[in-house]
């Protein structure tokens, strides 16, 4: 795990919170408008419940997360390039319904099958204009 750091702003004001690996755990500095805290963690489940109450607070007092680095995104940008298609829908997945339950009501199974030959029905359009 290398340095992460977490960024916060309020007014004009920045706050960062840098998580370290040391040789005996793991260090958590706070450094913004005033001296700079540090706290040592042998456990990195103690530091991330520390940092998680401690991010709460910040959140709850004003504080806006601005940042975190490193950015560990890889590939392109999606946002910049248009889908296929315009329904994000898995219509390959449709087929994949779980069973109806036995308990069932003949009005609730009649409606629900109405419902799926409506979605049938729609499914079947947007392939028709997908050729």
């Amino acid at each position: 795990m290398d340095e992460q750091i977490w960024s916060f702003s309020r007014n004009g004001e920045l706050l960062e919170i840098k998580r370290a690996p040391t040789d005996d755990g793991f260090l958590l500095s706070v450094t913004g408008d005033g001296p700079p805290r540090t706290y040592a963690f042998t456990e990195l489940n103690r530091l991330e419940q520390f940092q998680a109450d401690f991010e709460k607070f910040l959140l709850g007092t004003g504080w806006t997360f601005k940042a975190f680095s490193p950015d560990r995104r890889t590939g392109r940008e999606r946002r910049h390039f248009s889908r296929l298609l315009s329904d994000r829908r898995r219509w390959w997945t449709d087929s994949l319904r779980p069973a109806v339950a036995a308990t069932t009501t003949t009005a609730t199974a009649t409606d629900s099958g109405l419902m799926d030959d409506d979605r049938e029905r729609r499914l079947r359009r947007l392939h028709r204009r997908q050729r």
